[in-house]
């Protein structure tokens, strides 16, 4: 029994997780993204302000994809979601509309 947890471990350890599947292809291929807190985002006239790095997403545009778990998630050029990365999309949740 013991080993069989421990292969069970290792296997977890080694897998990539994927938790998100709805991550489009056409935006970043499943492995550029993750989920982000409700505060990383802000809703302006313009569109929605990405905190950490200063970008406007207009609403209604190629970027934003409706978040289908009710969370927010973003997703960073080249997995760099530091202040000097670009974000490629944007999943929002519904907020009512």
């Amino acid at each position: 029994m013991a080993k069989a947890l421990a292969f069970l471990i290792s296997i977890c350890l080694i897998t990539p997780a994927w938790s998100h599947d709805f991550y489009e292809v056409t935006c970043c291929a499943g492995r550029d993204c993750k989920p982000i807190a409700a505060s990383d985002v802000t809703p302006t006239k313009d569109g929605w302000l990405v905190r950490t790095t200063g970008e406007v997403i207009a609403y209604k545009t190629w970027p934003l994809r409706r978040s289908p778990d009710g969370q927010f998630h973003r997703c960073a050029a080249f997995n760099d979601f530091s202040p000097k990365g670009r974000t490629k999309c944007l999943y929002i949740p519904d907020m009512g509309e």
